[in-house]
């Protein structure tokens, strides 16, 4: 048996290896930074006054998927990205996205708005406790 052909196949089979638990583990990372944003988003939504741009993922023929740039004041909307996955497709979508608001927070911060929709949901539900006599 040749030393350095085993050597060589069992170098390559650790890279393979180690290569495909880092893009499980890259995957679950990514999934669980989709998440924590979902949750900030739902506990403190961020809002863009005056919002021009948004992104939106729809069907591109039979087997694939397009993200396309939607322009509120009326215009067309632009094909961005074409590609096979579905997930891929919303990645990308989440993306611009986020790298609209990240431009917007650097250039113009006045139009980025928290909405504090639990805040405001109990500030209601005080102040109906109070007027309804719950409360002296």
């Amino acid at each position: 048996m040749d030393f350095t052909a085993a050597a060589t196949r069992a170098a390559e089979a650790i890279t393979n290896a180690f290569a495909s638990i880092m893009r499980g583990m890259g995957g679950a990372f990514d999934s669980a930074g989709t998440v924590c944003r979902n949750v900030a988003d739902n506990i403190q939504p961020l809002e863009i006054k005056g919002r021009i741009f948004s992104w939106k993922v729809r069907e591109y023929g039979s087997s694939h998927y397009a993200v396309y740039e939607i322009n509120a004041l009326g215009g067309a909307d632009e094909l961005r990205a074409i590609t096979h996955s579905q997930r891929a497709a919303e990645k990308i979508a989440e993306i611009m996205e986020s790298d609209h608001l990240e431009y917007l927070r650097r250039v113009s911060p006045e139009k980025i708005g928290r909405r504090n929709v639990a805040a405001d949901s109990l500030r209601a539900a005080v102040i109906t406790a109070y007027e309804s006599g719950v409360f002296e």
